[in-house]
């Protein structure tokens, strides 16, 4: 069994498809909070799916930040070393 690096296991992880998956997934998560809402005042299991859903889209919006900078990092780091 190969000793795979955590910058390598790092690199599968930020990788660009990996980011558009999370931009769909959260694209998906923002319309179900805001179908789920409805009017606005209404209680219930519509209330609680919508609450969930944007808890979630917030989440994952945080995670493509954090991952579009990182994919940049990589990007730069790449470069610097194509240059050396």
């Amino acid at each position: 069994m190969q000793d795979v690096s955590l910058v390598t296991k790092f690199d599968r992880i930020v990788s660009g498809r990996n980011l558009i998956i999370l931009v769909i997934a959260d694209v998906v998560l923002f319309v179900v909070a805001n179908v789920a809402y409805g009017p606005g005042h209404e209680h219930g299991v519509r209330m609680a799916v919508s609450n969930v859903a944007w808890v979630l889209f917030l989440i994952g919006f945080l995670l493509v930040v954090v991952f579009a900078v990182l994919n940049l990092a990589k990007a730069i780091r790449r470069r610097v070393r194509a240059q050396a």
